[in-house]
């Protein structure tokens, strides 16, 4: 038997709050500052989720709109990274771990919302689980960039910013 849209939402709701624990909780403990202002800004976008949820509307959100907010905010925080690429070569491990734990709360909220998208009556509450769904994409392709950053910040920049080598 599928869980209610009321037990579906209690269930979002605390895995949101989980959430905003396990990034605050990550954040707390990053050794690069890139890790940390990533954890701190996905914690923050964790108590948007909540909100929407408990409101059941995404207003005037969408994959767009969150992906474009998210990008402003860590835009300048990419930035002074790249300034001091020396930074991920001396980057904890336990960064990585984090990031790499963040992916796989990231791939379970895609599973969640997209089962809830799929089983929901078209309306609202669907559109507000598809918006999630996208969001959270957002969050783990965020991650992954990180991850890939921090160990291997060369290339990196070659697939990000489409370096051209010569030799």
């Amino acid at each position: 038997m599928s869980p209610t849209p009321d037990e579906f939402l209690n269930t979002a709701i605390q895995f949101e709050r989980d959430g905003f624990d396990f990034y605050t909780g990550a954040a707390t403990k990053a050794v690069s500052d890139l890790a940390k202002a990533v954890f701190e800004s996905l914690a923050q976008d964790e108590l948007r989720h909540i909100g929407f949820l408990k409101t059941l509307s995404a207003g005037e959100a969408t994959v767009r709109s969150e992906s474009q907010a998210l990008a402003e905010r860590l835009r300048p925080i990419f930035k002074a990274a790249s300034e001091a690429v020396r930074e991920a070569a001396e980057v904890a491990v336990d960064d990585v771990e984090a990031l790499n734990l963040g992916v796989e709360r990231e791939n379970a909220a895609v599973r969640a919302y997209t089962d809830a998208a799929q089983a929901a009556e078209p309306g609202e509450f669907r559109h507000l689980c598809e918006v999630l769904v996208g969001v959270e994409q957002g969050h783990r392709q965020l991650l992954e960039n990180v991850i890939e950053y921090l160990e291997h910040p060369d290339s990196f920049f070659l697939r990000e910013e489409r370096w051209i080598v010569e030799g």
